[in-house]
């Protein structure tokens, strides 16, 4: 073989050496390479933010989960439904959630944090490192079960990514206590749900209206308080009288508001008692007159045996020592009728008087009258005055 051919065969086999070696080398690099990648996503998942920050992402985004939904079946709402909850919640968070790293209460390998809408705490979170996470790059396979035996643990870097093991929340903090008083034989609802007896918690309340006559007639009606604790948000009951008709209640109008107006026919049989009653019982108590005749000339306007029969009777001797000379009703007006209870009513009247008496002379005198009556629609009479 010629000098020429075997400088040729040399530069030959040189350039195919220097290829394969080339290769060797391209291929090592790529699979380092392709580690090295592995790493750096390794790197970047091991950090905690990365986990916290992309759970964030996606709770401010949709303003609920499977967390949120947990918590809120743990709640009494038996008033509303559980979308009610959830529309409520989602509009409480539009202020975004935060994540606060809480101190102390994190294990090897975990990390708690305190989640916050703005400067209220709705709930926690934990993340945990992953051990199942397995890299891109198979150790197991070649070159790298060559290098884990020539260079043991240099490829065991230790790095975990951050998952999310559990979340809870806690909106207690959102309930509301709707209270309110209402006659007995009303009715609330709240969202459509009747509140039972269970509710109550005051009963047997006062009328303002009723309050004097409460002693002699305790038959008459009275109001109870229902309380509701499990409302979430701002829930405004309905309220309903014993008929089903729907109630909106005047703060300012009083317990007046809760009585029935009497019925046209009941009251003016009471409008025709009580301006000849009022004038007969002023001239009886007066005493310018016969007592015994005053006496009996009132009899046809009130209940025998009744209150004012009997203190009519007891007063027949003082009368007769008044020194009273003349008596005139000159102006009466009918102020309003309070209906209390099987068929009693308290009729208001105003009177003005003109009378004579020796030592005085002419007095006159406006006076305010509460006079109890009984109506059963054929009877009509007075029987105690106030």
């Amino acid at each position: 073989m010629s000098k020429r051919r075997k400088a040729l065969l040399g530069k030959f086999i040189y350039t195919l050496v220097l290829l394969a070696f080339m290769a060797a080398l391209s291929y090592v690099a790529y699979t380092w390479l392709e580690r090295v990648n592995d790493y750096a996503e390794q790197y970047e998942l091991s950090r905690p933010s990365k986990a916290v920050d992309s759970y964030l992402e996606t709770l401010n985004r949709d303003r609920w989960n499977d967390g949120m939904a947990r918590a809120v079946q743990a709640m009494p709402h038996e008033a509303q439904s559980d979308e009610e909850i959830k529309a409520f919640v989602q509009s409480k968070l539009a202020d975004g959630v935060t994540a606060v790293r809480r101190s102390g209460l994190s294990d090897a390998g975990s990390q708690s944090y305190s989640l916050r809408c703005g400067n209220r705490e709705i709930g926690s979170m934990t993340i945990v490192e992953d051990q199942s996470y397995q890299g891109k790059v198979n150790l197991d396979e070649q070159p790298w079960i060559l290098v884990k035996k020539l260079l043991p643990g240099i490829l065991e870097w230790g790095l975990k990514p951050w998952v999310v093991a559990r979340d809870e929340f806690d909106f207690t903090n959102l309930y509301n206590s709707v209270e309110i008083t209402v006659p007995s034989t009303y009715s609330v609802f709240i969202n459509g749900t009747e509140l039972g007896e269970e509710y109550i918690v005051a009963s047997g309340i006062h009328y303002d209206v009723y309050e004097p006559y409460y002693n002699d007639l305790p038959i008459l009606p009275t109001k109870v308080t229902y309380r509701f604790d499990n409302a979430i948000g701002n829930v405004q009951p309905q309220i309903r009288d014993e008929d089903g008709n729907e109630v909106q209640i005047d703060p300012t109008q009083g317990d007046i508001q809760f009585v029935k107006p009497v019925d046209g026919e009941t009251q003016a049989r009471l409008m025709n008692l009580m301006q000849p009653f009022t004038e007969k019982y002023l001239i009886f108590r007066s005493g310018a007159t016969d007592s015994m005749t005053a006496l009996n000339n009132l009899k046809p306007y009130i209940i025998p045996g009744s209150d004012i029969d009997k203190r009519a009777q007891n007063a027949l001797d003082g009368l007769s020592w008044a020194h009273t000379s003349s008596f005139k009703m000159t102006d009466y007006k009918f102020n309003g009728i309070l209906p209390l209870a099987n068929g009693v009513y308290v009729c208001s009247v105003t009177a003005t008087t003109e009378t004579y008496t020796y030592g005085k002379g002419e007095v006159t005198d406006i006076m305010e009258l509460s006079v109890i009556c009984y109506d059963d629609g054929q009877t009509t009479l007075a029987f105690q005055v106030n």
